[in-house]
Parts: structure tokens; sequence; C-alpha cells
């Protein structure tokens, strides 16, 4: 007969095991949580870019493949790969008009005829069109039909546009009529590379409210 003494060891034993188990998962679970976070090394980011890429890792919006954040109040757009490790950030030019919802039919006037309130860079979460659909091409579609795309910085007479881009202040950014303009070697090298044999999620931050609350970002999603 097993005497009393040993039946208790064996039962403290099977509960000390069972708490180190516990204490074990809390740990990996937390270890868990911190490699979902972006890493953006030395790069200055605002805190809406950096909840956006929390969330999109951690809750795998950006479905594991690259991704991209446009920051309006900055100019400034940062490219991340699939694992949420930035690639690159480079200055880039914006909508003239402020505000962050598309106007209907605006895909379909020519530049000409868009009047200056409905130059917006709308804000929300795209699918970038990568492959094929990039491939030599000058655009990187992110809205086709509202006519909205990335593409390397063009340079219309009276626009000082490569001078803009370049400005440290984020308000001479804006002079698109809604297109993200961003430098020439950044989009035919860095971009072209990621986006080469992948589409990615484009997040556009919006400018008239917090991006957690445009997104619905909570601390549990």
């Amino acid at each position: 007969m097993q005497k009393p003494e040993r039946h208790i060891y064996s039962w403290l034993l099977i509960i000390i095991a069972f708490i180190s188990s516990i204490a074990f998962s809390s740990v990996s679970c937390s270890a868990a949580e911190e490699e979902r976070k972006a890493f953006f090394g030395t790069e200055q980011a605002s805190d809406d870019v950096r909840i956006v890429a929390d969330w999109s890792l951690r809750s795998q919006d950006n479905k594991g493949i690259p991704f991209v954040i446009l920051d309006k109040k900055q100019a400034k757009l940062f490219l991340f790969n699939r694992d949420g490790r930035l690639i690159g950030a480079a200055p880039a030019l914006l909508g003239a008009a402020v505000g962050d919802k598309d106007f209907e039919g605006v895909g379909n006037k020519t530049l000409a005829h868009i009047p200056p309130e409905q130059r917006i860079t709308p804000a929300g979460r795209y699918t970038g069109w990568g492959g094929k659909y990039l491939g030599k091409g000058k655009y990187f579609w992110i809205n086709y039909k509202a006519g909205l795309a990335i593409h390397a910085v063009v340079n219309p007479p009276g626009q000082r546009r490569l001078i803009r881009i370049v400005s440290a202040d984020p308000a001479e950014h804006r002079i698109s009529w809604g297109c993200i303009n961003v430098p020439v070697k950044f989009f035919n090298g860095t971009m072209r590379k990621i986006f080469a044999a992948s589409n990615g999620i484009v997040y556009i931050l919006p400018e008239t409210q917090p991006a957690s609350e445009f997104f619905g970002i909570t601390a549990v999603n």
C-alpha cells in the first residue's frame, strides 16, 4: 500500500508541473505579443503610424504580405515587409486638399476637371496591385476606379514638386490631385523590389480624426 506521504508528494509534483506550464505559457504569449510589434529601427514615426503598424501585425490584417503606411500629417510613407520590419521610408507628395473622404466619380474626371476641394488623398485600407500589375509600369495602383496610385514623383511646370518633396514643411507636400508621389529612386528601387511578386496592403492614415478611431483599433484587437 502506498504511503500517504508519497501520495502527497506525487500530487505536489503534479501541481508544480501545472503551475510551471501556465507560467511558461504566459511567457510565451508575452513573447509572441512582443514579436507582433513592428520594427522601425532608428526611423522616426508618429504614434499613429506605430499604432497602425502594430495593429496590422497583431490582428494579421496585413494578411501576411508587405504593407505600406502613409502618414498624411507628416507627408511620409513607410514600407514594411510581411513580418513588420521597416524596409524603407520616404517623403511623399499628396493631395492638395485636406480631407479623408473621396468624392464620388472623381476617378472619371480628367485632372484638369478635378476642382481644388476634391484633390484629396482619401484615408483607408487598400490592396495595392503588385506583381504583374506593377511590372515595369509607372503606377502602384491602390484604387484603380478612383484613379488613386503611388508613383514616382512627376514635375508639372510651375509646381516645384522636386523641391517640395524634400521640404521639411509638410504643408509644402500638398500639391497633387490625390495620388501619392514618392522619390524616383524609392519607387523604382525599393517599392518595385518588394512588390515584384506580391500585392501589398496600403494604409492611408486620416488627418481629421485619430487613426485608432478611423480603423477601429482597440487594445484587444
